[in-house]
């Protein structure tokens, strides 16, 4: 599946999705300005540490974008439960929330409270979710971060999942 990520300076940004099968969606979603979509830093992290969270629903099928309108719609504790099983979706949700790009950014503290997010929802952190994997997916957002800063008036990051 590819995935696009469009930057347009002064306007909402925009995700195209390619599918495997030949299907298409895409969505709108807030400017981050120069830092990372949180929609990319999750695709990323997910790919990097074989989380199943919103990039695997999107490439069963799902409409991101719908989704979210109608579960903001919703409202309440159990809006995104049309997402399906939430625990995979709260453990990529805790781990796209990392200090990705800090500069005191520690590996093995992801790790570990990836692991506390795994253990609160009666999970355990994937195989794939290694020291060097996180260290991979660090170097490859620092990667595309400087790529969107880079972006001028609009262009556009794609990328592949998984």
């Amino acid at each position: 599946m590819q995935v696009t990520f469009v930057r347009t300076r002064g306007q909402r940004d925009r995700i195209h999705v390619h599918r495997d099968d030949g299907g298409e969606v895409g969505w709108e979603f807030p400017t981050y300005g120069h830092m990372l979509p949180h929609d990319l830093v999750h695709l990323v992290v997910e790919a990097g540490l074989g989380l199943d969270g919103i990039w695997a629903r999107v490439a069963a099928g799902a409409d991101l974008g719908r989704m979210m309108q109608q579960a903001n719609r919703r409202g309440g504790r159990d809006k995104f439960a049309p997402l399906g099983e939430p625990a995979g979706l709260l453990l990529a949700e805790a781990l796209a929330n990392q200090r990705w790009l800090d500069g005191d950014f520690d590996g093995d503290a992801v790790l570990a409270t990836g692991a506390a997010a795994a253990a609160g929802i009666g999970r355990k952190l994937p195989a794939a979710a290694t020291v060097a994997a996180v260290a991979a997916v660090r170097l490859r957002l620092q990667q595309l971060h400087a790529q969107w800063r880079a972006i001028g008036s609009k262009g556009a990051v794609t990328l592949t999942y998984p």
